[in-house]
This record gives C-alpha cells, sequence and structure tokens, in this order.
C-alpha cells in the first residue's frame, strides 16, 4: 500500500470515531453556510483535521490550507488534494517555508480563517486585509491576540481554547493522555516513580500531570501563578521553583504557551540523563536552538537526541522541542474522540461567524454559549450518557 493509500484508511476510521463532527457535516451539506466563501486553513494536516476540511468542504467552502513544520502527514495531504483542497506543505519545508505559505494564503484574501498561534491572521493583518472573522485553535494565539495585536483586530475571533469543552475534553484529557502515551511510546521507558516535572498548570498541565501519575510517576509542577499553584497542591502534586524540582528531575515536560521557559542555564542545573519534552504550541518553551548550538544533539533513536554538556552531563530531547505528541516519531496527537469535539467547535464556530444571529464583537471572544451546549449534548448523546444533554 502506499503512503496515500494508507491515509485513507487511516481518514476512514477516524471519521466513523467522530460522531459529533460527522453530525455536524450532515447538517452542514444542506445549509450550506460557507457557500461561495474561502477559509484560510492553518492546523495540523493529519486524518482529524482532514475531517474538519470535509465537514468545511460539505458547508460549500474552497479551502486553502498549511500546517505546522514538522507535524504535517503528507499521506493525509495528497488524499485531501485529491478532494479539492489546496495543501501548500512540501516534505523539504521549512521554517522559511512555513513564512512563505502564511504570505501566501493572506494573499488569497480569504473570507474566513482558521488559525493555530495567531500567525495567519497576523499575516492577514500585514496587508492590511480584514476577513469576516477567524477562529484561534491555541492559548499562545491567544496571548498574541490580546496583548501583541491589542487593538488592531477589527473582526470577530473566536478563541476556540477559552471554551470550557475544549479545556476539559481536548486539553485535560486529549492532550493529556497522548502526550504521556507518546512519551512512553517513543522512549520505551516505565513512568514508575520516575521524578516527572510539569510546567505550567493550565489545562494542558493538569491532564499531564494526572496521566503521568496514573503512569506511576511521582509528579512535581512549577506554575507562577499561586492560585494555579494551589490548585496543583489541592490535587496532590508537589508544587516548586523551577530550579528546585528540576534538580531532582528524570522527565520534564512543558506545557505553558509561552517562549524560553526552560532555558539553557536551567538544563544546566538538572540531572544527568534528564529526559526534555514539549507539549505547548510555542516549540521555544525549551531553548532547544541554543541548547544545539553549545552541545549539537547525537540522535539515539527517531525523534530522541542525547546532547552532552560541558559539566560531564546529558540531557535527552524528544522531536527537537517540537509539539511532541505530533512531532515525535509516531505521535499521531490527541485521540480521535477528544478532537472530534474540538474540530466541532472549529466548525461551528466558523459558522457562528457568518450567521448574523450570533452577536459577535471585534477582536478575541469565547466560543458562543450556544455553541457549547450544542456540542457537549451531541457528545454526551454519542457516548450513550442522557440522552437529552441534560439532567432531567
Amino acid at each position: 500500500m502506499t503512503e496515500r493509500d494508507v491515509a485513507e484508511g487511516r481518514i476512514a476510521w477516524t471519521r466513523r470515531h467522530m460522531p459529533v463532527l460527522v453530525e455536524t457535516m450532515a447538517e452542514f451539506k444542506v445549509r450550506r453556510p460557507f457557500s461561495g466563501m474561502k477559509i484560510g486553513f492553518r492546523l495540523h494536516i493529519e486524518p482529524k483535521t482532514a475531517v474538519l476540511i470535509e465537514t468545511l468542504h460539505a458547508g460549500g467552502a474552497q479551502v486553502i490550507a498549511m500546517g505546522n513544520e514538522g507535524t504535517t502527514q503528507f499521506g493525509t495531504a495528497d488524499v485531501l488534494r485529491e478532494w479539492g483542497c489546496e495543501v501548500l506543505d512540501r516534505p523539504a519545508d521549512d521554517a522559511q517555508a512555513t513564512a512563505v505559505h502564511l504570505v501566501q494564503i493572506a494573499a488569497e484574501q480569504p473570507d474566513l480563517v482558521l488559525d493555530n498561534g495567531a500567525e495567519l491572521i497576523a499575516a492577514c493583518l500585514a496587508t492590511g486585509y480584514q476577513p469576516i472573522g477567524a477562529t484561534e485553535e491555541t492559548t499562545s494565539g491567544a496571548f498574541k491576540l490580546r496583548e501583541d495585536y491589542a487593538g488592531q483586530v477589527g473582526f470577530p475571533v473566536i478563541v476556540i481554547n477559552d471554551s470550557p469543552l475544549k479545556s476539559i475534553v481536548e486539553n485535560k484529557h486529549g492532550v493529556g493522555e497522548s502526550v504521556v502515551d507518546t512519551i512512553v511510546r517513543a522512549t520505551n521507558i516505565s513512568l514508575h516513580k520516575k521524578r516527572f516535572v510539569v510546567f505550567g498548570y493550565g489545562w494542558c498541565g493538569r491532564g499531564i500531570a494526572l496521566y503521568a501519575q496514573r503512569r506511576g510517576a511521582d509528579v512535581a509542577v512549577v506554575e507562577l501563578d499561586p492560585i494555579l499553584g494551589l490548585e496543583a497542591a489541592m490535587d496532590g502534586f508537589d508544587v516548586a521553583s523551577a530550579v528546585d524540582a528540576c534538580r531532582s528531575a528524570d522527565i520534564v515536560v512543558t506545557a505553558t504557551g509561552k517562549a524560553d521557559v526552560v532555558s539553557l542555564d536551567l538544563i544546566a542545573q538538572m540531572p544527568d540523563g534528564v529526559l526534555l519534552a514539549n507539549a505547548g504550541h510555542v516549540e521555544t518553551e525549551i531553548d532547544i536552538r541554543r541548547l544545539e548550538c553549545e552541545a549539537p544533539g547525537i540522535e539515539l533513536a527517531p525523534s530522541l537526541k542525547r546532547h552532552d554538556l560541558p559539566n560531564d552531563r546529558s540531557v535527552f530531547a524528544l522531536a527537537d522541542g517540537r509539539i511532541v505528541n505530533l512531532a515525535a516519531e509516531g505521535g499521531i496527537g490527541n485521540p480521535i474522540e477528544a478532537m472530534d469535539l474540538g474540530l466541532a467547535l472549529q466548525a461551528r464556530s466558523l459558522a457562528a461567524l457568518v450567521d448574523p444571529t450570533f452577536d459577535l464583537h471585534p477582536g478575541p471572544q469565547p466560543v458562543p454559549d450556544s455553541v457549547n451546549t450544542t456540542i457537549a449534548t451531541a457528545m454526551l448523546k454519542a457516548m450513550g450518557q442522557m440522552s437529552s444533554g441534560v439532567a432531567e
């Protein structure tokens, strides 16, 4: 079988396990909310997002898409092209190619933008173009919109990550489970009694800490916000400063959405043999670039490198600091059912942007309550729980 054939089979398997998005697709085929519209799409290109693009096509949209460097599954991209979606990614793409793709999509002046890190929105703003509206997937993208681009966004941007549904289902359980599972699979190590340090106790950090604990790890949390730190302590985790937590760490995972969280100076204070992985969208949360300059990595296995430090210690890095559950060898992202909910939020939020019955204002804002309720009800029904979706 070719890579394309395998991808087509994987997409079919994925679609079978996405009942909420498939229900949305059937609705969109009837009411065609995106008829005649172009959607600029920047999200990881893999089977789950292929079903989202299929849903947008069913709603009448023309889609021009790109993924993130290091996470695109090219068999899936080939299938999408056969479906009529323009996918810009190519296997040799690097950061420069990614920047070119962003400019290319912005130049198409899409009616709607689906973004992952606010870089496509920024590319549109740089040209002076304002789409009808946009969605933003990530915490890091929301930070950029609210801080770096405050007052510059003259169109509504629905921040998917602000949905309590995404926080609970996709971030806590989806990211938590898939990150821990990927680390174990990529390294073939057991987590039992390992000192597992999580930077950040947002929803993703909560999930990573929980699933690492379930695998037998001794978990410590590094969190600057004292309220979140208290929550981590009440949840049964050690809470410590970065230096204190890392001095005895076996595994360090970042999940903050901020750059330069784990510096080379901090890495130099970690024990010999520590494993570094990033679960956040920002691939510079761990300063892998400086680490690579000071101690060039030696590849031991797919996605696993050893860096020998001047102090006779070695540290090990997964996926060069990229999103570990997608970029590491064998990483296939969050469980399908978790992404069923998250991608249904994307589809219905895009539809809300072109529906005049929704009262949306310029700038970043949360997913509308009615969208959250519709999707929560559909997911409960799909799980066989409370068929009406509400308590009687």
